[in-house]
């Protein structure tokens, strides 16, 4: 019976052992294929594409950028192919291990290298390629070799190396059997002209994207479309045959065809240094030359700038600027070396606003007369302030200007005729003409951060007789230019623009950026009449200095107050000229932004440079000048070749030109002149005959001329064997007053005798204005 029970018993267990089995054998199946659905069902495209992550090697090919040009097709910004240097630390690893020496014994067997044997062969072979890499790169050997000693199958070591530099790393470490180092073709922007236009054009960041400027505006239009390379790899991390690899090829950017002329902003820049240098102006200067009847931007600049080649270094002219980081370091050092730098990108022209003063009596006055509220005959009285309520408002010129006439308010720059002006116009029908204007709104222009202006919410008596006069609201430089534009252009406001096409590589236009009117402002009868009186501003008022001889040119100046405006150094000295009157077409702006002279008006500070400028670009953009007989000093000779003529030829020639000239030796024959043929000098210079006498060759100092009169500057000058251009106010306006306000090139240079020293005279017609 016990043996019976027993075995009973045994069955028992192994029944339950066995369902016991069968149950986990089931739970079993059921979570591996419940894993199995997991892994293959419901997270099949993770592990897909970690799978084809581990097995292939995904490169990207950067497409070329686009280039960016000036309205003549002369390339200002390029991109440059370059190489991309890379490393498969995977790979170097797998290569390094495995180049460890074979040791063999006593019969020839390989000896199993032992595991620390292995990894010291494989830190030599990554130490090699390292140094490689080090070298050629001009990279840091111990950074490089913690990259390379990475658990990756992927690290880039350097971008942007050129394609002479990559060959011949390529072909060293070929030649040494170093394997696991790639090149991928890349590309690196070069701009030609270093700082030329560089607020306008801006730059892009080590991945080719644009940051400021055209390069951020258009950089949709000029990145392309990055292209890739699809290879296979095996378990090593090498690459597989050609079969498995797929190649997209990039799609390169289109090219910018800008508005701007190389030669204009040559000149604007030039005369932009020169008020730099000569007013220490603290918060620099600013300029921009306009096509009115196209919106077209011919140059645009601030200064300081910087070199768009190396936009995070300060430029080692601007020494004040450098100065203020001397005794600066740390977090100190770094926000104020961040401060410069984003002032330096700045484009002041159209991301800063400032009180735009009297060049806004334009405004007043061509809204008066559009509503038909003056007429030419209006008179307005000025004893030198007004009360406006509570307040007593002054003009700026002590004792008033007395009784004139509309047009003479605007050449006297009256700020007392202005707010009776503004009394008539009225708060209403003046926020309606600032708007009209485009005031309210951005210029829209196409480049990045363009400021709004600020305007009264609830103007009041007092406000409207300030505005009226351009204070105590602000705008930026590029709306007020637009304005007075406006103005001369028939009453039409046009859209500003820096982009005039798109191209494709093969130079095929792809899109025109047409002339945009926004607006009929005032009626062309009216601008007529501005124009007479803007002409008149230049010829008989505030802006005598802005005279281009020739020339018929226009224009407002403008002094305006800078908070706190107790503070008389915070002045922006500003001018906007306009020409040539008979038919306008083109306006030029220049700000000066707190000079650190002793007259800060913008007919002594900033109405010269203008007509510095049109005296540079009319000519070049092909205006020909027209001199009256009261011209006659300022009409440049060509000197002819006098050199091997005879005596008498040489002088018969001069008299025949109507230019003086003096005679250095006695030889019959002229064996050498001063000036060389070719130069052009006015008729009041003298020219120096050389006949045997030895004409000297050495440099002479630039004398310093400023302060003196015409006639004693040429003097000055003549005495150190140099020549004088005239240039400034009309020879005919020069007064006990007038003086040289500059010259170029610079005191103190050194210039071959012979050379044309140009000198620009002004009145010191007002410093408040």
């Amino acid at each position: 019976m016990a043996g019976k029970h027993s075995n009973k018993t045994n069955k028992g267990i192994r029944f339950r052992l066995g369902v016991l089995i069968l149950i986990f054998a089931v739970l079993s199946f059921v979570i591996v294929a419940g894993r199995l659905l997991y892994l293959q069902v419901i997270n099949t495209n993770f592990y897909q594409s970690k799978a084809a992550e581990n097995q292939t090697k995904d490169l990207i090919i950067t497409p070329m950028r686009g280039s960016i040009y000036d309205r003549n097709m002369t390339e200002l910004a390029v991109s440059a192919t370059t190489q991309e240097i890379s490393v498969s630390p995977t790979n170097i690893r797998t290569k390094g291990l495995a180049s460890v020496e074979i040791k063999r014994d006593e019969k020839g067997k390989a000896i199993p290298a032992t595991d620390e044997e292995k990894e010291a062969a494989c830190l030599k072979y990554q130490q090699r390629i390292a140094k490689l890499l080090a070298k050629y790169l001009d990279l840091d050997y111990d950074e490089t070799l913690k990259k390379i000693q990475r658990d990756q199958s992927y690290v880039r070591i350097a971008r942007h190396v050129d394609a002479d530099i990559a060959d011949e790393l390529v072909q060293k470490l070929s030649d040494e059997k170093l394997s696991g180092v790639n090149t991928t073709e890349d590309s690196k922007r070069y701009y030609k002209y270093g700082n030329f236009a560089s607020q306008v054009i801006g730059f892009t960041n080590d991945d080719g994207q644009g940051l400021y400027g055209l390069e951020l505006q258009y950089n949709d239009v000029l990145k392309g479309v990055a292209g890739r390379v699809v290879k296979a790899t095996n378990a090593l991390g090498s690459d597989m045959p050609y079969d498995y690899e797929k190649y997209v090829a990039a799609k390169d950017g289109n090219g910018v065809v800008t508005t701007l002329d190389e030669g204009v902003q040559h000149y604007l820049e030039k005369h932009l240094e020169e008020v730099l240098a000569q007013t220490s102006a603290k918060k620099g200067v600013c300029g921009i030359v306009m096509d009115i009847k196209t919106g077209e931007i011919l140059a645009m600049s601030t200064k300081p700038d910087f070199d768009l080649n190396n936009p995070r270094v300060i430029p080692e002219e601007y020494t004040s600027l450098l100065n203020e980081l001397n005794n600066l370091s740390g977090d100190d050092y770094d926000k104020k070396y961040s401060e410069i730098l984003l002032n330096l990108w700045r484009n002041k022209a159209l991301n800063d606003t400032y009180e735009p003063g009297s060049t806004f009596k334009v405004f007043t006055v061509s809204t008066a007369l559009e509503e038909g509220l003056v007429n030419d005959d209006s008179t307005f009285t000025c004893g030198g302030s007004k009360r406006v309520k509570d307040k007593t408002i002054r003009c700026w010129k002590d004792g008033g200007h007395g009784t004139q006439v509309l047009k003479d308010t605007l050449a006297n720059s009256c700020n007392v005729a202005m707010m009776d002006i503004g009394a008539l116009i009225g708060t209403d029908m003046f926020r309606k003409y600032f708007e009209a204007y485009g005031f309210m709104d951005k210029a829209g222009i196409d480049l990045p951060g363009e400021a709004t202006g600020i305007f009264f919410d609830n103007m009041g008596e007092v406000d409207l007789a300030t505005a009226s006069f351009g204070q105590n609201f602000q705008v930026t430089p590029l709306q007020e230019l637009c304005m007075v534009s406006a103005v001369a252009n028939d009453g039409k406001l046009v859209t500003p623009h820096v982009v005039r096409e798109i191209v494709d590589a093969d130079g095929n236009i792809q899109q025109t950026m047409d002339t945009q009117v926004k607006r009929q402002v005032i009626s062309k009868q009216i601008s007529d009449k501005m124009n007479n009186y803007l002409e008149n501003v230049v010829s008989q008022g505030t802006g005598q200095n802005a005279y281009v001889a020739g020339y018929r040119v226009g224009g407002k100046t403008a002094t305006s107050e800078k908070q706190p405006k107790s503070n008389k150094k915070l002045r922006i000295a500003s001018f906007i000229g306009l020409a040539p009157m008979d038919d306008p077409q083109y306006a030029v702006l220049v700000m000066v932004d707190e000079p650190q002279t002793d007259n800060k008006g913008g007919g002594a500070v900033a109405a010269p440079v203008v007509a510095r400028i049109f005296e540079d670009i009319l000519p070049y953009l092909g205006v020909e000048a027209v001199y009256s007989d009261e011209e006659a000093d300022r009409q440049e000779i060509t000197v002819p070749t006098l050199t091997g003529q005879s005596v008498d030829d040489a002088k018969k020639a001069l008299d025949d030109l109507g230019v003086d000239y003096t005679v250095k030796g006695d030889g019959k024959k002229v064996t050498d002149q001063l000036p060389v043929a070719g130069i052009s000098v006015q008729p009041d210079n003298k020219i120096v005959l050389y006949c045997g006498e030895k004409k000297p060759t050495d440099k002479v100092k630039v004398p310093d001329v400023s302060g003196m009169s015409v006639e004693t500057a040429r003097a000055e000058l003549a005495q150190a064997g140099l020549y004088m251009k005239q240039n400034g106010i009309a020879s005919w306006r020069t007064s006990g007053a007038s003086a040289a306000v500059q010259q170029s090139p610079a005191a103190g240079s050194e210039a071959a005798r012979g050379s044309v020293v140009t000198v620009a005279f002004g009145n010191n017609v007002t410093s408040q204005e």
